[in-house]
């Protein structure tokens, strides 16, 4: 089968067993090899409909996401997707579409909110999230919509799965100046990165990509504040806001 699709066997077994989503051009060449008149990109399409938004190039992460035991995250600009709040969230997802109609906005945060369940779930996976001191000082859609996200990660903090450390502004080392990136360890299928832009995301399963990451998280987490300090930081942080007082 794989060589009348053009793709490789372990493309076809990954497909088969439900760990990666085919393309609508593999769906068209299935379709076509199975003479099916169509059906499984019309079911593609059907899919894409209950999708929450989400464009087809970011759903094999999706897919990987809530599949995961460990998830480990570095976000140098933002909170982490799956620890903001419905109104964090939506004041990100509006200034990457400054156009997008409210509906369009509504079904991203839905998304979001929907991924988020993870972290609130029984057996939920580890998570491990490095963020900027700066990000927890940029008032994204307003100072109360900053200080209720605050709140909300020292709530999650909370929980014995997740890990929450902040690397701080005045830091003279700093090793992640290429940008975010998401690890992800996902039973039956292994581990993963993933690096993603405003129009693209990919996988790399690559034993040189992994030791490359892996040791970049390790190296942001040794020279980040601990979850305790990082915690500190934040509670300090939402003081400033409740008392009026300027931000640095």
């Amino acid at each position: 089968m794989s060589e009348s699709l053009a793709c490789a066997q372990t493309t076809v077994s990954s497909w088969e067993r439900g760990t990666r989503l085919p393309k609508v051009d593999d769906l068209a060449r299935l379709d076509g090899l199975f003479n099916t008149g169509g059906s499984l990109v019309q079911f593609l399409h059907v899919l894409e409909e209950d999708s929450y938004g989400y464009p087809s190039w970011s759903r094999d992460f999706v897919a990987a996401e809530a599949d995961a035991s460990e998830i480990r995250s570095y976000q140098p600009l933002v909170v982490p997707g799956l620890l903001q709040t419905p109104e964090y969230s939506r004041a990100q997802i509006r200034i990457g579409q400054p156009t997008a109609p409210t509906s369009s906005i509504d079904e991203l945060v839905k998304g979001r909110e929907k991924r988020q369940k993870l972290v609130a779930s029984d057996g939920g996976p580890l998570i491990s999230a490095i963020v900027e001191e700066h990000v927890l000082r940029r008032p994204l859609g307003g100072w109360a919509v900053l200080r209720g996200q605050l709140t909300h990660l020292l709530d999650v903090a909370e929980s014995p799965r997740i890990t929450l450390q902040a690397v701080p502004m005045d830091s003279e080392v700093h090793f992640g100046m290429d940008g975010s990136f998401i690890l992800l360890k996902v039973p039956n299928r292994g581990q993963m990165v993933y690096r993603e832009t405003r129009v693209d995301s990919s996988p790399r399963e690559d034993s040189e990509a992994l030791e490359t990451y892996f040791g970049l998280f390790a190296a942001l987490s040794a020279h980040a504040l601990t979850p305790d300090q990082s915690c500190g930081l934040i509670d300090r942080i939402r003081s400033e806001i409740n008392d009026g007082r300027a931000v640095d």
